[in-house]
Order: C-alpha cells, then structure tokens, then sequence
C-alpha cells in the first residue's frame, strides 16, 4: 500500500514538472553563421537554422548589446553553440574570437573568414555554400586551415597574426591576414 502511494505521488510530481517554454528547441534560435563589424557600434549580421536561412541585421554599442537587440528583435533566445561560420569585418580579432569562443562556446570547429561586406555575402550566398568553398579550397591549399582554434592559437602565439580566407559577394578571393593589437 505505502510502495503504491509512493508510486503515485512520484507520478504526480513528474507530471507537475513540465518543460519551461525556454527549454523547448522552437523556442530558441540557433544561429548558423554571424558577420560582426565594429565601429562607433558593432554591426552584427546574423543567419539562423531555418528553413530559408533567416537573416536578421542589428547593432549595439558592443556585441554584447547587439545579441541582446536581436533576441528582442526576433523574440527568442539566440543559442550560439551551434556557430559554423563568423564572418569579421573591422573589428578587434583578438577579443572577438574570444568572445566567440568562451562567451558564445562556439564549435571549435567554427570557420572564422573576413570581408569587408560580411552582410552582403551572407546575403547574397547560402552559409552552406559560403562553408563548402572555404573547405574546398582548403583542400586545395588556396586557403589555410581557419578553425577558430586554429586561427586564434596563431593570433595569440609569437607571429601574433594568423591568414584566414577573404571572402566577398562572388566566394573566395584569397587570404587575409588578421594581427593581434599590441
């Protein structure tokens, strides 16, 4: 008799436990690839999981404060460790990858590029076709290795610089060189 009383009262507090609505995966978006320009404000482009690769454009005094402006913008939290590719602008190399890396725990698997118009080629090609082109041309030496442990193990070691691919509306132009501010 105890063991079923038990039994129920376990039943019915598991029942009573239902997920937060922030706990549910729609509830969230989850970003697939971000273009982060900084100035007298930081610039952020960002592009989501979605069926048609949802793109959203917002600024802040910082990054930080531009992530924000965006969750309010879409309404959902933003999940970023899902990131693929960050696509950087003007912008202090060091302190960004960092933040990518510690505060927004993108994969280590993250490619990090450049361009000057990181809105306009996360507008005008698919992230999985921006992707494909720096892996093929990886592949074929074109391009160094641009992973953003790798990228910012070389910012960070004795050369403090590291070449990363240079991109623009039409793909893959070449490499580019970020350096470390001394």
């Amino acid at each position: 008799m105890i063991k079923k009383l038990l039994l129920i009262i376990c039943a019915g507090m598991i029942s009573l436990t239902g997920c937060e609505a922030s706990g549910l995966v729609h509830d969230k978006n989850y970003l697939r690839a971000v273009s982060i320009t900084e100035g007298t404000e930081a610039e952020l482009t960002l592009v989501f999981f979605t069926e048609n690769d949802e793109e959203v454009t917002v600024s802040g005094k910082d990054i930080s404060t531009a992530i924000k402006n965006a969750e309010i913008l879409t309404g959902k939290k933003i999940f970023t460790g899902y990131t693929e590719l960050a696509i950087l602008g003007d912008c202090n190399y060091e302190d960004t990858l960092e933040l990518l890396l510690n505060d927004w725990k993108v994969s280590p698997s993250c490619i990090v590029t450049h361009s000057n118009d990181g809105e306009g080629v996360l507008s005008e090609r698919s992230v999985e076709t921006i992707i494909g082109a720096v892996k093929n041309a990886q592949k074929q030496k074109k391009t160094p290795d641009c992973d953003i442990i790798t990228v910012l193990g070389d910012l960070l070691d004795e050369k403090s610089s590291a070449e990363i691919a240079e991109l623009n509306e039409s793909g893959i132009v070449g490499i580019y060189r970020i350096k470390k501010l001394t």
